[in-house]
């Protein structure tokens, strides 16, 4: 972003950028951020019987292709403006992480998926804290989200308009029929359409700011739009309490560790709570919420009952909900719920993924970190503006992990922007080394 010694947040020295074609690192950008945003497989066909091939989860060698020239051409980028030494930071830390991830996935029913999958899930930590050091300053920063931004929300549009069958959902969809109408753009699912949206205003916002609103708050107003026809309740619900939640986190010093831990312990409680208390589940249907979130607490019942059974080791990376016993044992009380592909709540997923240790190791790159690196950004008088966005989107994260597996997840959009973002806090922590 801006030049650090002008007090503007540098992510990426005026000095650096100037070394290479200011061309290529803006394809990069762009390229990186498509790559995660669109995929491969936009506008998937919901008549497929499997959840799994409909959202195109399962790796092809196309994808595996393209995140390998993708991770060599950043990378490459990174070792020719001499800045290795801002990526994967702290790698103490995600070192741990991923060998424990490694260490866990190998004794799971098919540790060559759990691999894969791991591998993939490192590219994609490794580009977004590459991505960071593309952009020349700020406004380059602002112009590049603008524009790819802005081609998602195009992308979108045109598949509702045009191709409707593939961008609304339908009531012959093979699963969730009765969601019909509701949009989901490039997605599989509304809710992830909904995720998506809240990011790209929460980007608007951002642009407004840098670059004016004649630039930003189209964005904002179509993705806005967009987020209220997906029908997706918990995502514009949470926009409005990022907003408030992120001006508060920023501001208030000696309160940020409380905004945050106490939001997540409240929502904690009325989801989860949902599943394990009767009295919990009828106060939250007082609020006139569904006490089920959507027989998402089926679910949560399932993962809270194998937690216990491998606390300390967990079931390997993305490995627990491919279980075939899981799958040929249920119990009837549990015949939808083992359909799942996902626990619907990244922190359960934590817990099945890696047991307690690991689950640890990850709460302190997700929280401990980016608050301690919020006080050291506003303490260092780094830009506002992006100390902001990074913290916006990651609160968003943090309240989206509630109800959705979203933290550690593969190729998703808001974990990228979760990691964009964490990193982000980090360089914008320490601008003040540049000076």
């Amino acid at each position: 972003m801006p030049p650090a010694h002008a007090r503007h947040g540098d992510l990426a020295p005026a000095s650096v950028a100037g070394r290479l074609p200011l061309a290529a690192a803006t394809v990069l950008f762009c390229a990186t951020f498509l790559y995660i945003w669109v995929s491969f497989r936009p506008f998937p066909d919901l008549t497929f019987m499997d959840q799994a091939a409909a959202s195109g989860v399962a790796s092809n060698r196309a994808n595996q292709i393209a995140a390998l020239a993708m991770l060599s051409l950043l990378v490459g980028y990174v070792l020719a403006c001499g800045r290795h030494s801002l990526i994967l930071r702290p790698r103490i830390l995600l070192f741990l992480i991923f060998a424990w991830l490694l260490a866990v996935s190998l004794p799971s029913p098919d540790p060559l998926f759990a691999v894969r999958r791991l591998a993939m899930a490192a590219i994609v930590c490794t580009a977004a804290s590459v991505m960071l050091i593309l952009p020349r300053d700020e406004r380059h920063f602002a112009a590049m989200l603008a524009a790819c931004t802005g081609i998602v929300l195009a992308l979108c549009y045109v598949g509702v308009i045009l191709f409707s069958r593939y961008a609304v959902h339908q009531f012959t969809d093979e699963l969730e029929p009765l969601l019909e109408g509701d949009w989901r753009g490039l997605y599989s699912h509304k809710n992830t359409a909904g995720t998506v949206m809240v990011v790209a205003v929460l980007f608007g916002l951002y642009v407004t700011r840098v670059l004016g609103p004649l630039v930003g708050l189209p964005l904002v107003l179509l993705a806005g739009t967009f987020l209220v026809f997906t029908g997706s309740k918990t995502s514009a619900a949470m926009l409005p309490a990022t907003l408030a939640l992120s001006f508060l986190v920023v501001r208030l010093r000696y309160a940020r560790a409380l905004i945050v831990v106490g939001s997540l312990a409240c929502v904690w409680l009325l989801t989860i709570g949902s599943a394990l208390s009767e009295r919990i589940a009828a106060f939250v249907k007082s609020l006139g919420v569904d006490p089920t979130f959507t027989l998402r607490t089926e679910v949560w019942s399932l993962a809270l009952e194998h937690i216990p059974k491998k606390p300390w080791l967990g079931y390997g990376y993305q490995s627990f909900w491919r279980n075939t016993d899981l799958m040929h044992g249920f119990r009837e009380e549990f015949s939808w719920a083992v359909n799942a592909v996902n626990a619907h709540n990244s922190y359960l997923d934590l817990l099945l993924t890696a047991g307690i240790p690991g689950a640890l190791l990850m709460m302190v790159f997700l929280i401990v970190l980016p608050l301690r690196y919020i006080g050291q950004a506003e303490r260092n008088g780094g830009s506002r503006r992006l100390t902001e966005l990074f913290t916006r989107i990651w609160i968003f994260g943090l309240l989206a992990g509630c109800l959705e597996s979203i933290l550690f997840d593969t190729v998703g959009v808001v974990w990228f922007g979760m990691l964009m973002a964490i990193f982000g806090l980090r360089l914008q922590a320490r601008a003040h080394l540049r000076q």
